[in-house]
């Protein structure tokens, strides 16, 4: 009874309680609607925690004890019927092996010399070859060293470091924005050198790139990598066509292979007709392993020929997603015997959440464009492991995912993307972002089109060759200024988002601890051009809040009020001395903010970039000195070179499953808030520390953004959240 109950379908799933005497056990067979349900939420949620299970108990007029063994019993299943089609390929592929294996052991005994066709050498002449290739090797070995010397001494001496380059008046502007001989506020701490800006005109000068500050961590010493043999060029190549012919099917065949999600109503991939349709064997063994998939359209005013060339340029990439890629480095780029037409590459990408409780995810991928017509480009990414020993237990793989791009006219482009990768789920993520995880919404496709969109607006903006009337120009009088200034947000907003990867594990210089109450604080000494030489401490806390996110960010930008949590402006009222629009929406702006109290502490300013959009927003704020903020304003010095350190909020929406269709739509905005808190210190002084001092500076910066959470829940009601 038990062995047929173990192969039965999911339709047959009976679940078992304890009957009182503890003797007998009772049966319940589901009606076949609720096995319907519970298999299509099993497929997205296969570990639904308490309140997912309550949740849909009601809704399936079932116990949560029912709920919980038939997950059980179906997580069993799955694991049996997964283990035994692992097998049955296993030995499948065992078979092949050892058939060529037999079949090139045979070929050896009837190998000929291909120069003469004779038989092949023997050991004897094989062993001379080999001492003949070594001594030419030593022999070519030494003429390059020989080289290499004639010409570095034909060259004098080395070119200056790039840290020698200086900014105009550069040193000037590196002041303090506080009088107070202890913290000091005013300096970037840049996570990559950014690349030169989208939108520059043909007479902007070229930015003079400033050094990189120490590392959290080096998730993969991309440097040890070795140059790609002929075998591997073959198998890559194989790869990308594979996944730009799956991503190009994916993408055109609608009906049969798309679903709308049983949790948030997404387009998402059938898992039964994929596999159906592409041969796939999954690249995790354990039970705890889920799919993510989930596919956008939108229409975005920029060319497609820009857009293609931005995605193909690995640190336009990360700059222009840079909410979602924390960082990207190109490996290797393939040769193409149409260049024009196709582009691939190996590459290195991260992506984060924007919450110090959420580690990121590590990608190892190929990417590949072609174009497909004349105003048709695919671009598909998909995992390739086989480069870099610290992937060989990667945490996710991506199956072939990308975007189709098709130019429209008027310069705009419909861009259709799609995201399909495969997770294991070995340590669960933090409660509170589990539903934003598993919901799709995290690293979804809706993420990367609304960020697409977001940005699309803001270059629009950037490059436009008057103020428009939706601005407030105030103390900026140049049109210079007002890029610089919008330039240094997006720097705030890039560099701000780099401080919430904190590392688990680090050495003296970047140190991470996390208390009890939640809070993680990462210490660093920087010692790197563009940013204060001292101690750096950085502390950050994530949070729910029952409210929706448009509500929570209304609050974070209401100026009147701002005096009352922000611990910058001292309990003084704030005024705007400047303001310019970055999207459609007013609300998506950044601001110059002057306290009342400036005069009395050194004529400080706040600059100010904030955004919203349907899955969240961001207020990021840093203060700074008069001088540096006339540096900024004036549009004559490369806003690379103007230190801040940044500090702010990240709004996340975190719905869970929506209620209606008219939820899904954004008709009801009754959705929570996962609010991200993260604050940057300066601590001047001596840049060695003792344990003491640092215990100091982590409790100054504890208190005080635990202050803060505490006045933002107090001012919104929410107390009692959690």
């Amino acid at each position: 009874m038990a062995s047929t109950r173990d192969s039965s379908s999911s339709d047959e799933y009976e679940t078992s309680l304890n009957t009182s005497d503890g003797d007998k056990k009772t049966y319940h067979r589901h009606c076949s609607h609720q096995i319907q349900r519970l298999e299509a939420y099993f497929k997205e949620c296969p570990h639904p925690d308490d309140s997912q299970r309550l949740k849909l108990g009601e809704e399936l007029k079932l116990k949560p004890k029912q709920i919980k063994f038939w997950f059980q019993n179906k997580r069993t299943q799955t694991k049996t019927q997964s283990e035994k089609a692992d097998n049955a390929s296993l030995r499948t592929e065992n078979m092949k092996i050892r058939r060529e294996n037999e079949a090139m052991q045979e070929a050896l005994k009837t190998v000929t010399c291909p120069p003469c066709g004779g038989p092949r050498p023997g050991l004897g002449e094989r062993t001379l070859d080999r001492q003949n290739l070594r001594a030419h090797n030593a022999y070519l070995r030494e003429e390059r060293d020989r080289l290499t010397s004639l010409v570095n001494k034909s060259e004098g001496h080395s070119k200056p470091s790039v840290n020698a380059l200086a900014y105009l008046d550069g040193p000037s502007l590196y002041a303090s924005a506080s009088n107070n001989p202890h913290v000091t506020y005013g300096s970037s701490s840049n996570f990559f050198v950014e690349p030169p800006s989208l939108v520059r005109g043909p007479h902007t000068r070229e930015r003079v790139n400033i050094a990189q500050p120490p590392m959290p961590r080096e998730p993969l010493q991309l440097q040890h990598l070795q140059p790609l043999s002929q075998m591997e060029k073959v198998m890559m190549t194989e790869a990308m066509v594979t996944a730009v012919t799956e991503v190009t099917t994916l993408i055109r065949t609608e009906e049969s292979m798309w679903i709308k999600s049983s949790i948030d109503g997404r387009l998402v991939i059938d898992q039964k007709y994929y596999e159906k349709t592409f041969t796939k064997l999954s690249h995790f063994k354990s039970p705890s392993t889920r799919i993510e998939s989930s596919k956008e359209v939108t229409v975005i005013p920029m060319d497609a020929k820009n857009l293609v060339n931005m995605v193909l340029d690995t640190e336009k990439w990360a700059k222009f997603f840079s909410t979602i890629v924390s960082e990207a480095k190109t490996i290797h780029v393939l040769e193409s015997m149409d260049p024009q037409r196709n582009f691939s590459k190996l590459m290195y990408e991260q992506l984060h959440i924007l919450s110090p409780l959420v580690p990121p995810r590590e990608f190892m991928i190929l990417r590949c464009c072609q174009q497909l017509e004349e105003d048709v480009w695919v671009i598909a990414d998909v995992s390739y492991h086989q480069v870099a020993s610290e992937f060989e237990t990667p945490a996710c793989s991506k199956r072939p995912s990308g975007c189709l791009i098709q130019a429209l006219p008027n310069g705009h482009s419909k861009v259709t993307w799609m995201e399909h990768v495969e997770v294991n789920d070995k340590v669960r993520a933090h409660r509170i972002y589990r539903d934003l995880l598993c919901g799709g919404f995290g690293y979804g496709a809706r993420r990367w089109t609304t960020t697409l969109e977001r940005m699309c607006e803001r270059l629009s903006l950037y490059s436009v060759s008057d103020f428009p009337t939706t601005d407030y120009p105030g103390d900026v009088k140049t049109i210079g200024g007002r890029r610089s200034v919008m330039e240094l947000g997006e720097r705030m907003l890039k560099n701000f988002v780099w401080i919430l990867k904190m590392p688990e594990k680090s050495d003296f210089s970047q140190q991470t601890v996390t208390n009890s109450s939640g809070v993680r604080i990462s210490v660093r000494v920087n010692k790197e051009v563009g940013q204060p030489a001292g101690l750096i401490v950085c502390a950050g806390l994530s949070l729910c809040l029952p409210l929706p996110p448009l509500q929570v960010y209304n609050f974070l930008k209401n100026l009147e009020v701002r005096h009352q949590w922000d611990a910058l402006c001292q309990a003084s009222p704030v005024t705007e001395v400047a303001r310019f629009v970055t999207g459609t929406d007013n609300n998506n702006c950044v601001n110059i903010l002057k306290p009342s109290s400036a005069t009395e502490n050194g004529d400080l300013m706040i600059i100010q970039d904030s955004f919203i959009d349907a899955l969240g927003g961001m207020v990021v704020y840093a203060p700074v000195d008069l001088r540096t903020a006339h540096a900024a304003f004036s549009g004559n010095v490369d806003p690379s070179g103007i230190p801040i350190l940044p500090s702010g909020f990240i709004i996340s929406r975190d719905s869970g499953p929506p209620s209606s269709a008219a939820e899904l739509d954004g008709g009801v905005d009754n959705c929570k808030t996962l609010l991200t808190v993260a604050f940057q210190i300066l601590a001047t002084g001596p840049t060695m520390f003792d344990e003491d001092q640092m215990k100091d500076w982590t409790t100054r910066i504890h208190t005080l953004i635990s202050s803060t959470v505490r006045r933002v829940k107090a001012m919104l009601n929410c107390d009692d959240g959690q």
